[in-house]
């Protein structure tokens, strides 16, 4: 009797089979890409150190202009004497935050003598200046990505040098449209232009001069324009490729936008009799692309409403009215997530200050701290890329 040759059996290791498919992904550049998007940021920036073939795709610009623009939190500046040195907080906003997530209690990327502060937060990245004037009654400003710990030094325009030009800055940054970033600057027009304002007026010239991370270099923009001497062009609030700027009275705002380079004026809401012509801003921000506004003309008070922007900037209308009263009741010096579509609300964390001020005053606007900016976390360089 013939016998039958048994068929032979191959044993693969659970191991082995994962080892393969693991090795597979490494092998697909696109699959890996796919993966690699969908993780947080700061699992990627250890995951640099995988090999020489993850930490080029980390690292490469194009990739962090795929990740999602996610709000981790808000960050916070505590309201104190100690201007030199400010000190800030972090407010989690998201899914997996915590307080343990805050970027930083301190600016100290770079050891200035007159310490550094936040001006302005834009998809990221952080607009900081020296804490007072340093530089020929001029401030330094830097550029800082919060996530990745780089910096770079923005040089003032090249006239502005040695001479007593009041001079503030605003980020313009987008990193879905481009890898770089622009620093509009809104200063006194030059000197040899011979514009003479009226000392009797409370209006000045102002000229806009743009700077790009692409170019490195700075660029007149436009012609001179007037603006009142107490509109604040510093950090402005950029949304939808724009930056808006709010007059401090009941005089001109500006928006501009940085594409096309127009700079046109911002309608602003009725100032109430009786107050001055003195706007009462207690937020003034931007939500999915859209521009918010809230002002309170009456002694400290929990319930106000919500401006939004109409979409040809024509003017503004009522989006919400808000009745706090119940929160500041139940939750004195604690940071609240509510909800403006169901009343909802939810408690995201304590804020440190002394409780008894809140019972005795519940003023949103008397907070420990005020904030500065939202904290998203990205990849962007802020070092001057080679040109898309």
């Amino acid at each position: 009797m013939l016998s039958k040759k048994r068929p032979r059996i191959r044993i693969v290791r659970r191991s082995d089979k994962y080892s393969q498919n693991a090795e597979a992904i490494a092998n697909n550049y696109d699959l890996l890409i796919l993966i690699l998007v969908r993780l947080p940021v700061k699992s990627l920036l250890r995951f640099k150190s995988v090999s020489k073939t993850w930490h080029s795709i980390i690292s490469d610009p194009e990739f962090s202009r795929r990740l999602s623009l996610n709000i981790s939190g808000l960050i916070m500046c505590k309201l104190s004497y100690q201007v030199i040195k400010p000190e800030y907080g972090f407010i989690p906003l998201g899914n997996k935050s915590s307080t343990d997530d805050a970027p930083f209690k301190y600016l100290d990327f770079i050891n200035h003598s007159s310490g550094l502060k936040v001006v302005q937060s834009c998809n990221g990245l952080l607009l900081c200046s020296s804490s007072r004037y340093y530089n020929n009654f001029n401030y330094d400003y830097y550029i800082y990505n919060p996530t990745t710990k780089q910096f770079v030094t923005i040089p003032l325009p090249s006239n502005l040098q040695n001479a007593r030009i009041v001079c503030r800055l605003s980020l313009a940054f987008d990193p879905t449209k481009s890898l770089h970033y622009r620093v509009v600057c809104v200063r006194n027009p030059d000197p040899w232009l011979n514009i003479l304002d009226d000392p009797e007026s409370n209006y000045v010239s102002r000229q806009i001069e743009i700077y790009s991370s692409q170019t490195r270099s700075w660029r007149l923009s436009g012609k001179p324009f007037l603006s009142h001497v107490n509109t604040g062009f510093g950090g402005g609030l950029f949304c939808n490729g724009t930056i808006h700027w709010l007059g401090a009275y009941n005089n001109t705002s500006f928006y501009f936008n940085v594409e096309d380079e127009e700079l046109r004026d911002l309608p602003m809401p009725p100032i109430p009799d009786n107050w001055e012509d003195l706007r009462r801003v207690l937020y003034f921000g931007e939500s999915r692309n859209h521009l918010h506004l809230i002002e309170i003309y009456r002694p400290p008070t929990s319930r106000f409403s919500v401006y939004e922007v109409e979409s040809d900037y024509s003017g503004w209308f009522v989006k919400y009215n808000i009745n706090l009263d119940p929160l500041i009741v139940a939750y004195p010096g604690m940071a609240i997530r509510y909800s403006l579509k169901d009343g909802s609300f939810k408690k995201i964390c304590d804020l440190g200050a002394n409780e008894a001020e809140y019972r005795s005053s519940p003023a949103l606007i008397l907070l420990a701290y005020c904030c500065v900016g939202e904290f998203i976390q990205t990849l962007s360089p802020v070092s001057q890329q080679s040109p898309e």
